[in-house]
C-alpha cells in the first residue's frame, strides 16, 4: 500500500499552466479548501487608471466568493500565507486574498455589493 505522505508533485489540471508539474508543499498535499472572502490591495496605494481597475475587477470576479482547493490557488499563482491570508500577483500588483477555511468545495457566496 502506498504511503499517502510520499506525494512530491502533481500535474496541474486547471489554471494558466495546464499540464505543468508543480511541487506540493506538505500542507497542500491533501486538499485543503479555502473560500476567498475578499480581494483587496492591502496597504498598497493604487493608481486610478484603466489598467489597475481592469486587473482589480478581474481578480475580484474570478476569486471573490469562490471556494478553491489550496493546490488550485497555488497553481494559479497565489501564495497561501496562512488560513486567513493569501497573495495573488496580477498586472504587476500584489492583491491580498482574505481567506476562510472550508471543509469542502461549496457554491459561490453571494457577491458583496
Amino acid at each position: 500500500m502506498a504511503d499517502t505522505n510520499s506525494q512530491e508533485s502533481y500535474i496541474v489540471a486547471e489554471g494558466k499552466k495546464r499540464g505543468a508539474t508543480r511541487d506540493v508543499r506538505p500542507e497542500a498535499a491533501h486538499d485543503k479548501f479555502y473560500t476567498v472572502l475578499r480581494v483587496h490591495p492591502g496597504d498598497a496605494i493604487l493608481n486610478d487608471n484603466w489598467h489597475t481597475n481592469e486587473v482589480f475587477a478581474h481578480a475580484k470576479d474570478n476569486f471573490e466568493g469562490y471556494t478553491f482547493a489550496m493546490r488550485t490557488l497555488e497553481a494559479w499563482g497565489a501564495a497561501v500565507e496562512n488560513d486567513h491570508r493569501g497573495y495573488y500577483t496580477a498586472g504587476g500588483r500584489v492583491w491580498v486574498l482574505d481567506l476562510e477555511p472550508s471543509a469542502t468545495k461549496k457554491k459561490r457566496l453571494p457577491p458583496n455589493t
